[in-house]
This record gives structure tokens, C-alpha cells and sequence, in this order.
């Protein structure tokens, strides 16, 4: 058995995971870029990320921040600079943790009852 195939085994037995890592990439890294830039970006790419880092990682650490944080006090945690980083993280791949969690459980449902059904 090579090695592609153990890996290839290994994320099938895990489809939550799988989803997981496809999902959280990208953002995970536009985030990344937002903190510290290792390489000097031109203006005109930095402008055209602007829109998936709006909607990819901005939307999500909002949302939670509103409806989750505020309400019971914590958002003020957001203020300290260091740990301001790691709660955007944090937050970030717990939203796409759980919306992959979702679509394999959705996912999972809607094929046992359509293999029930026939």
C-alpha cells in the first residue's frame, strides 16, 4: 500500500476532517496574510483578496462576535492586541469546524434516506 493510498484511506474514514480541511484553507490563509504579510503583495491583488477576506473570514469572526460574544461580555477580549489574533483564529476555524460538521451530517442524512426510500 503506498502512501497516497493510506492518506486516501485515512480521510475517507474521516469525511469531517476532509470537509474541514477544504473548507478552513483558504480563509485560514487570508487571515494569515491580513496579520503579517511575508511577501510584499502588489495593491491590485491585496484589492482583489479584499472581497473573499470580507466574506470568507470577516463575516463569519463578526457574526460570531455579535450574536456569541457580546451578549455574555466576552468581546471585549477583541481589545488586547495579541490575543486579538488568536481569537480570529480561534473563532474562525470553530465556524468552519462546525459548518463541516454540518454538510457531512446533512449530507450523511439525506443519503440513508434516499438509500431507505428505493
Amino acid at each position: 500500500m503506498s502512501r497516497l493510498e493510506r492518506v486516501t484511506a485515512w480521510l475517507r474514514a474521516r469525511p469531517v476532517l476532509t470537509v474541514f480541511l477544504s473548507l478552513a484553507a483558504v480563509p485560514t490563509c487570508l487571515a494569515a496574510l491580513s496579520f503579517r504579510q511575508p511577501i510584499g503583495l502588489p495593491n491590485t491583488v491585496l484589492s482583489g483578496l479584499e472581497l473573499l477576506f470580507s466574506l470568507l473570514v470577516y463575516a463569519p469572526v463578526a457574526g460570531i462576535r455579535s450574536w456569541l460574544l457580546e451578549p455574555i461580555g466576552l468581546d471585549a477580549l477583541f481589545a488586547v492586541p495579541g490575543l486579538q489574533q488568536t481569537l480570529v483564529f480561534v473563532l474562525l476555524l470553530g465556524f468552519y469546524y462546525v459548518l463541516s460538521l454540518s454538510i457531512v451530517r446533512i449530507g450523511t442524512a439525506i443519503r440513508t434516506h434516499y438509500r431507505t426510500r428505493t
